[in-house]
């Protein structure tokens, strides 16, 4: 699993005041298309929080089914991104923040009568759209720059397509 750690403000173990963990996942179907989520206001690969009962692969099961009703069968991450960040959300906090990214190919779409969305994702309009694999990097950086897109989850999602595509040839 390759794992990269993004520390722009330089901050050392000691100075972190809590540790997050995530779980995405690139939901792919054999056209090529992947399933990309759009939701406070930017976007993302379906997933989320890990709880402290969990195992990374339970949460991304629990996650996925949450976000899009699919059920899915988890074979383990290929990467990880963690990163430490000074100012979390801009509430001043230190935080380690850890996201395990899984690839998940399946032809099931997503079935909302399954989903159960939190309270920020019902307010903020949480919504599913498949794009093309192909097209995925030039819509991010796209995204980027027309501030639809959070710069460091863009960075973040560019640095896990360029592995995907390094290990899995794109498709």
């Amino acid at each position: 699993m390759k794992r990269i750690l993004i520390n722009d403000d330089n901050l050392k173990i000691d100075d972190l005041d809590f540790e997050v963990i995530r779980v995405k996942g690139l939901i792919i179907n054999s056209d090529g298309d992947i399933l990309i989520a759009h939701n406070n206001g930017t976007y993302q690969f379906p997933g989320g929080h890990k709880e402290d009962d969990e195992t990374l692969d339970d949460s991304l099961e629990r996650e996925i089914k949450e976000e899009t009703g699919i059920d899915v069968q988890s074979q383990g991450p290929f990467m990880s991104i963690t990163t430490y960040d000074s100012n979390y959300f801009n509430q001043n906090k230190k935080v380690c923040n850890k996201i395990y990214y899984y690839v998940i190919n399946t032809n099931e779409t997503p079935n909302f009568e399954e989903t159960h969305y939190d309270e920020l994702e019902c307010q903020t309009e949480f919504n599913l759209f498949y794009i093309s694999l192909n097209e995925l990097q030039e819509f991010l950086n796209k995204s980027i720059d027309d501030g639809s897109l959070d710069i460091n989850i863009g960075r973040e999602m560019l640095l896990v397509l360029e592995e995907y595509n390094n290990l899995y040839g794109g498709k």
